[in-house]
């Protein structure tokens, strides 16, 4: 299993998907759009800053590879996750993951797994509107005994969309009880958030077995690998550490 996954993981690797940039020692938020791209800390979803981007959302274009990535993923959801009702993708980076995941567990499961998606999970207000698929859908149950949704997303960094992914399903009285990626950064702020919100994570890989395979393979710069895992190790400490702040509206860039 392990040898399969490094596989895949090279071969996101190959496909360009992973960028890490040389984000100076010291720099604050009006001074980044002075500095060249390549050295420019990307802005996360959550508002935060960091040293590298993995962009699985984009390889939907590369449709053997993220069919291979979600086959991979289905199977772990398959074992992990002991009731699974239906799968609910997060805009817009889980929507084609988790259609995918929802055809190839309709397979391992032997039934039919519905699929939903649900938008804009950055905002915290009105979201009982903001599931598509599932009102009026007889095969997936609200109440009490309500349908459990498995919240997906292509990549979970900080785990924001994710929590608020499943509070929307749960004001819409569905149960949420895990969530599945294909990539999890799992860093501490990502862990606190998830277990604050009782969900548990389904992953394919870390970000941590991803840098392993760029080191071994030496895809990147061992001091890219480097700053890129110090940033892992402690997310806020690492911005804090160099004068970046987090911003409210977030975005990745």
């Amino acid at each position: 299993m392990m040898e399969k996954i490094e596989e895949l993981i090279l071969e996101v690797i190959k496909a360009r998907a992973v960028e890490i940039r040389d984000v100076p020692s010291r720099v604050t938020n009006e001074e980044i759009e002075k500095l060249p791209l390549s050295r420019q800390p990307f802005l996360y979803s959550s508002g935060n800053w960091g040293p590298g981007y993995v962009t699985i959302k984009n390889l939907v274009g590369r449709k053997k590879i993220i069919k291979s990535l979600c086959q991979e993923l289905a199977k772990k959801v398959a074992r992990e996750v002991p009731r699974l009702d239906f799968v609910a993708g997060n805009v817009t980076g889980g929507v084609i993951p988790g259609w995918l995941l929802s055809e190839y567990l309709e397979s391992l499961l032997g039934r039919i797994v519905p699929f939903v998606y649900i938008r804009d999970t950055r905002k915290k207000g009105g979201q009982k509107e903001l599931i598509t698929g599932i009102a009026n859908n007889p095969e997936i149950r609200p109440g009490a005994n309500g349908a459990n949704g498995l919240v997906v997303e292509e990549l979970v960094n900080f785990a924001q969309t994710t929590c608020n992914g499943a509070r929307a399903l749960r004001e819409a009285e569905y149960t949420v009880t895990h969530a599945a990626c294909i990539l999890f950064y799992n860093n501490p702020e990502s862990l606190k958030s998830l277990q604050a919100a009782g969900i548990k994570m389904v992953y394919l890989f870390t970000l941590s077995q991803l840098l392993k395979v760029a080191e071994k393979y030496q895809t990147h710069s061992r001091k890219a690998i480097d700053d890129y895992r110090q940033f892992l190790k402690d997310p806020l400490g690492w911005q804090a550490k160099r004068g970046l702040k987090p911003i409210k509206e977030g975005g990745t860039k």
